[in-house]
């Protein structure tokens, strides 16, 4: 018997040591790295090579499409030496249904990505700059939601946390679910100072309620949010192509911050403004404003303290009331910070207004409690030429003349309401905008 038992205990140690070999999960190996370089190809490569990377390195995610993945780059880079998670190619890498990717860190990047088959069905934000992070990138990536379910489901596709990010050459395509597609957030004792630049925006589609009202929130671009909205933010946006970003049919793109500065953009065929919703201090400078035809374009809505339009370009703008090319809006004299602060020391100057249904409209009003005209608002240099009778290039509105100056500004055509100003007899030579109008859609955008 003893010896029976002996021969069950040596089995039985055979055995539990034949099912740890069958059934131990094998270490993960991390990637080799060579030159600063390491690619991998899913979740569990990527965590590991996180843990082996230091400033300068580069991440390449292996080409293929994905699902679901949620990727969080947590690291420090430095200045002049970042840590890139790159594609091996780019467009090669396509991410879908639920997939992100968030920064979290300092002088981080990551390009080339794809981002297609959207799952619409639940809040799934795409690209983040986390909360405390600071010069990180986002460059050449491609959002798409084409074929994407429309959904009532408030996301937004791109964050912006922190202070110091870059986002470039990018493509942000037909977002079908609520939320404003790209949204730079305020913080407390942060200044953002971010650089919005060469990026192609498009969104076409519009949620309505139910009486049939285009639905708050669909901007491409918010700037801050009403609570924040007298602190500043000191971003640039330049270079950047708006396209048919119809969205809330209203804002293209809502600032609701201080000292931003919109230079260079193209808004082409965009039922809805440029909106300087909240906050004071900005510059709309060297922009296109272009309606292709279509109808409901406009340009520039003014609302707030000491902002400046000048040296852009209003081309045959359809819109009319808050979608002129130029509207100067009516304040309210106790306004709460979501509301409409009145128009103060404002320069619209060296502006060409050329054969827009409305031009320049001043002290345009929406609701009964905006009650006070603009102040100390100066009109300089502006040139403005209609070719229809119908045209109105400038409409003042119950605006005692004193608040408003106007020099040197050359008005030909068209119908005035409301002023009288000095008038051209002889039409002037106007430029041809189309090659200019090309070269900013060439280079906004992926460059793949």
């Amino acid at each position: 018997m003893r010896h029976i038992n002996v021969f069950k205990a040596v089995l039985a140690t055979l055995l539990m040591a034949g099912c740890q070999t069958a059934f131990s999960i094998p270490p993960v190996v991390p990637p080799v790295k060579t030159d600063g370089k390491v690619t991998v190809s899913d979740e569990a490569s990527f965590k590991a090579a996180l843990k082996e990377i230091v400033p300068g390195d580069v991440i390449i995610w292996k080409n293929g499409t994905y699902e679901n993945l949620a990727l969080k780059l947590t690291a420090e880079g430095s200045e002049g030496s970042p840590i890139t998670l790159r594609a091996e190619t780019p467009g090669g890498v396509v991410f879908t249904g639920l997939s992100s990717i968030q920064l979290k860190g300092s002088y981080l990047a990551a390009e080339g990505f794809a981002f297609k088959k959207l799952d619409t069905s639940v809040k799934n934000p795409i690209l983040t700059a986390a909360k405390g992070s600071s010069y990180c990138r986002f460059s050449d990536i491609l959002i798409d939601g084409t074929g994407s379910k429309a959904s009532e489901i408030d996301s937004k596709w791109v964050n912006l946390y922190g202070l110091r990010h870059e986002v470039s050459n990018c493509s942000f395509i037909d977002k079908r679910n609520m939320g404003c597609l790209f949204v730079v957030w305020m913080e407390a004792d942060i200044i953002p100072e971010h650089r919005i630049l060469n990026n192609y925006f498009t969104r076409p589609y519009t949620h309505y309620d139910d009486n049939g009202k285009a639905r708050n929130g669909q901007e491409a671009i918010r700037i801050g949010t009403s609570d924040f909205s007298l602190n500043p933010a000191n971003c640039l946006v330049k270079g950047n192509h708006f396209y048919r970003c119809h969205g809330e049919r209203a804002e293209i793109i809502s600032n609701k911050s201080c000292g931003n500065l919109y230079e260079g953009n193209l808004f082409e065929e965009g039922d809805g403004t440029l909106t300087l919703r909240h906050g004071n201090d900005c510059i709309v400078k060297g922009n296109y404003f272009y309606s292709g035809g279509k109808s409901e374009v406009g340009g520039v809505r003014i609302i707030g303290e000491r902002h400046t339009v000048e040296n852009n370009v209003f081309l045959e703008l359809t819109g009319s009331g808050y979608k002129s090319a130029l509207c100067v809006v009516r304040g309210e004299s106790n306004a709460a910070l979501n509301g409409y602060w009145t128009v103060k020391d404002a320069v619209v100057k060296d502006n060409i207004f050329i054969d827009c249904r409305c031009g320049i409209v001043v002290n345009y009003s929406g609701r009964d409690s905006q009650d006070t005209p603009p102040q100390s608002v100066k009109f300089q240099g502006n040139t403005l030429v209609s070719g229809k009778s119908y045209m109105i290039p400038v409409q003042v509105i119950d605006t005692p003349s004193e608040n408003l100056s106007w020099e040197n500004n050359l008005i030909y055509g068209g119908s005035l309401k409301g002023v009288s100003l000095d008038k051209a007899t002889q039409k002037p030579e106007t430029k041809d905008y189309s090659e200019t109008l090309s070269e900013i859609r060439d280079k906004a955008g992926k460059r793949w």
